[in-house]
């Protein structure tokens, strides 16, 4: 019964950089190094991070002014997932020191850890966080975890190239990036307060599980709505409603609808016939010369280019076997303006 109403469920702040128009032509531009789905594949992480130029053996910055775009699902499945978070956060601190930057993305698996949804986390994750309560508290609004994470956007642009963890759909392009970002974040927000307004009720417990949540919210409705026949209406019930209807439509938010930002696969599934006008027009619409992201893993685990250049996928699968089992470790290297794909020494 979950797992049918999961799939029916399941059917963020705002960073541009040098935006095309805007500044000198002369500028110089920094050095960029994009790196896709890690999904707690921390020692893999860590490995391209040094191949790039990015850290030292001790795992310390020291790209300079160079600037690192991780463009989310940096969590689950890898036992190494709080590892991975705690090497991304501290090189945040580290870079801005040293000049540079890194732009941490939000992707669909940070957002369900976020509301509760670990049905990719593994016994091996919980215990590196404590135990599964003390994960679930990680990611909640207050939790470190979840605190950081929720001041992250979905879509960055730089030095035009703009970086998402999923796509944009012609569909959703008719809303600006900042439109995009402030949604999911907006969202996450109706989420948490949905939340506690449901302990409040007592309808479910601390650190919920997402089901509990929507489940929850849906019965609460039900509830209110019979109320009306009887005519014994609680005074707070049109506002209850109204908090939790978000909540039982979960799946019709950018957090979850399989065509929003964070889930979308039509970049990888568009023929070259069907997506090269489609791409000419996100790229016309967001005035950029590129986008680049992940979540959808590259068979051949090799960073793709499509679309004449216009769109680079970058999940190369590195967590590896058993989810990924030709997976590797890849980053893409954007220097004057021109793109590469970067893999671990001796990897072909």
């Amino acid at each position: 019964m979950r797992r049918a109403l999961l799939s029916a469920v399941i059917a963020c702040g705002v960073i541009s950089l040098n935006p095309i128009g805007s500044g000198s032509a002369a500028q110089e531009q920094q050095r960029i190094v994009a790196i896709g789905d890690v999904h707690g594949a921390a020692d893999a992480f860590a490995a391209i991070l040094t191949t790039a130029g990015l850290i030292d053996s001790n795992k310390k910055w020291i790209g300079g002014r160079s600037i690192l775009v991780q463009t989310g699902d940096m969590t689950d499945r890898g036992a190494g997932t709080k590892a991975a978070l705690d090497l991304l956060m501290s090189l945040e601190k580290q870079a801005e020191k040293a000049g540079g930057r890194v732009h941490a993305l939000l992707g669909n698996h940070e957002v369900m850890n976020m509301t509760g949804h670990m049905r990719d986390a593994t016994p091996e994750i919980f215990a590196s966080f404590g135990g599964e309560a003390a994960t679930r508290a990680a990611f909640a609004p207050d939790g470190e975890y979840g605190r950081w994470l929720r001041r992250k956007p979905i879509i960055a642009t730089v030095d035009g190239t703009l970086f998402i963890h999923a796509g944009i759909s012609t569909a959703e392009s008719t809303a600006s990036i900042n439109e995009l970002n402030s949604r999911v974040k907006r969202e996450l927000e109706v989420w948490d307060t949905g939340i506690r307004l449901l302990q409040k009720l007592k309808l479910v417990p601390e650190a919920p599980e997402f089901m509990q949540v929507v489940e929850a919210s849906r019965l609460e409705i039900e509830r209110l709505n019979a109320t009306v026949a009887t005519g014994k209406i609680p005074p707070d019930a049109r506002q209850v409603a109204a908090a939790l209807l978000p909540l039982a439509n979960i799946g019709q938010s950018s957090l979850y609808a399989p065509e929003g930002p964070l889930w979308f696969r039509g970049y990888s599934t568009w023929t070259d016939e069907e997506g090269a006008p489609q791409m000419d027009a996100l790229i016309k619409r967001y005035r950029v010369r590129r986008f680049v992201g992940g979540h959808n893993p590259q068979r051949d685990a090799m960073i793709t280019e499509r679309f004449g250049g216009t769109l680079f996928q970058i999940d190369t699968g590195m967590l590896g076997k058993p989810y990924f089992p030709a997976g590797r470790p890849s980053a893409l290297v954007i220097e004057n303006d021109t793109a590469r794909p970067l893999y671990l020494s001796g990897d072909k």
